[in-house]
């Protein structure tokens, strides 16, 4: 559902019709309380309409999904003094090779001066597919083309606390039926090699070697 319009309150909590318009009264007193006037609002978007066996679908509207939404976005430079020979038409890529079908990088901006945030993601859902729903285990330190990385943290999703921090607020829930497990403790480690689960999403501050961020900007 991209757009829903209602020309009566269907009682489900918001008071009045769901029927938004260019201009709104203010909600405050001395006005109109919120009364809608004006042409109707339009919400365009596309949809795409793929046919594939059950067992093999997410293989195809998963990576498809990211694609529409962030798309290859082009550049053009009409300053020619500032096109080397050779350059036009050649390409460059960071990463030193493709990452498994399963993964994908989504973050990777610099930090500081040395480190740089990177985000990485499982991007299909438990039985999804019968191969690429599996865990995917990845090195980080085969993962840069031009440089080494001499450290990493692992961070909450924000990247604004440690991953060990994260375990240490985590509710244990409890669930009926099942035993309570104790809280795992997680030990800092120097190792670069993560496994990561269906639609699990880690960052990481990697430290690198002869980095300059501005390659990241």
């Amino acid at each position: 559902m991209v757009h829903r319009r209602l020309l009566k309150d269907d009682a489900r909590g918001v008071g009045e019709p769901l029927n938004e318009t260019k201009f709104v009264e203010p909600y405050v007193d001395g006005f109109a309380q919120g009364q809608h006037f004006g042409p109707g609002l339009v919400v365009r978007g596309q949809h795409l309409l793929t046919f594939s066996a059950p067992t093999q679908a997410a293989r195809v509207w998963r990576p498809l999904m990211d694609r529409l939404y962030m798309p290859a976005m082009p550049f053009f430079n009409q300053d020619s003094d500032v096109l080397q020979e050779g350059v036009v038409g050649s390409s460059y890529s960071a990463l030193r090779e493709q990452l498994p079908a399963s993964l994908e990088l989504i973050s990777l901006s610099p930090w500081d001066d040395t480190t740089i945030l990177c985000r990485i993601a499982h991007q299909f859902g438990i039985d999804e597919d019968a191969e690429l729903s599996q865990p995917v285990t990845l090195d980080l330190q085969s993962l840069f083309a031009d440089f080494r990385v001499v450290g990493v943290e692992e961070r909450g999703l924000a990247a604004t606390i440690s991953r060990e921090e994260v375990e240490r607020r985590r509710i244990a829930w409890v669930v009926e039926g099942e035993q309570r497990r104790p809280k795992e403790r997680r030990k800092s480690s120097s190792t670069t090699v993560f496994t990561f689960g269906p639609l699990q999403i880690r960052t990481f501050l990697l430290r690198l070697t002869s980095m300059d961020v501005t390659t990241f900007v």
